[in-house]
């Protein structure tokens, strides 16, 4: 079955402020001064016009692609955050109630964005995904959400894999969930999570044919530019799945490029640079070929009790 796909390379809700106040760094100062939750000085009220701009911004990217026959439209990760929790430059006094102010931030926010999630899918008739932050049973998860045709909520997965930075704020995920949808079974493989073939591995012992890989744009220390990409066409053809990466256009986002994967580890599209745009392309949706299951019946699971330790 072939099916058309497309990721977006977009300007992240920070990155857009950033740009309009270019020639003005004390206006800079000032946005990140109430932007930032560890900080004494955020804005609630500041971060929630903040927000719902942003939304008005992603909804006219969205509705710019959505004549084009696309059946998936994936966004990156931290699509929508409003605020962000960071650290404070020593002349501001640290925020003393920045833990409970986040898990309300990010609350309210996650279910904004959850809410606009499944309304533009609806409205579009595409399958649309992303990754943001949302809250469960008082804990914040970095959250893969996937919204079919009709508006419904099919998948949320949480991230297993967290960064240093990141498992400060939030919560390690326990499970992979994948969904079942017109175009085939669908996973998350958020960020980090690539940078493990387990996690793919998983999936693909799912059955998952089509891997969402939503990103800010993680990239190794020192390996060479073309390595990331390079290890999305891997992780494609391991599992014998379409992978479907999209990250920011920012400027001081690594590994940008915005991609399509074919099962076979082909780049059907890509967006380079700092360009905004859609990588869109068409991908063959296919059961798994009989070699790619010999050769899952040929693992040693046994002797795999090394990476337990």
């Amino acid at each position: 079955m072939k099916t058309t796909l497309a990721a977006a390379q977009i300007l992240c809700a920070n990155s857009r402020v950033m740009q309009r106040l270019a020639h003005d760094p004390v206006q800079r100062n000032e946005h990140f001064k109430k932007y930032n939750i560890n900080a004494s000085t955020f804005d609630e009220a500041y971060v929630r016009a903040h927000g719902e701009e942003y939304l008005t911004y992603l909804e006219q990217q969205v509705h710019a692609v959505a004549n084009r026959n696309i059946d998936l439209l994936l966004l990156p990760e931290f699509c929508f955050q409003p605020a962000v929790v960071a650290g404070v430059h020593p002349t501001i006094p640290v925020n003393p109630t920045a833990r409970a102010d986040a898990l309300r931030v990010f609350t309210w926010s996650g279910q904004l964005f959850t809410r606009w999630l499944r309304r533009q899918a609806k409205q579009t008739g595409m399958l649309l995904a992303a990754a943001s932050f949302t809250v469960r049973a008082g804990k914040i998860y970095n959250t893969g959400l996937l919204a079919d045709e009709r508006g419904d909520l099919v998948l949320r997965y949480e991230k297993i894999h967290l960064p240093y930075d990141e498992k400060e704020t939030v919560e390690f995920g326990r499970k992979y969930t994948v969904a079942d949808t017109r175009l085939g079974r669908i996973g998350f493989a958020i960020c980090y999570d690539i940078q493990y073939p387990e996690d793919t591995a998983c999936l693909a012992t799912l059955g998952v044919q089509i891997i969402l890989h939503p990103s800010a744009g993680y990239a190794i220390p020192g390996e060479p530019d073309d390595m990331a990409q390079a290890r999305l066409r891997v992780r494609a053809t391991d599992t014998h799945a379409a992978l479907v990466y999209a990250c920011f256009a920012n400027d001081n986002t690594g590994c940008r490029d915005s991609a399509v994967i074919a099962p076979n580890g082909e780049v059907k599209a890509c967006v380079t640079g700092t360009a905004v745009g859609f990588a869109v392309g068409e991908v063959a949706i296919e059961a798994p070929a009989d070699w790619i299951a010999k050769r899952r019946d040929h693992r040693r699971p046994q002797t795999y009790r090394l990476l337990l330790k």
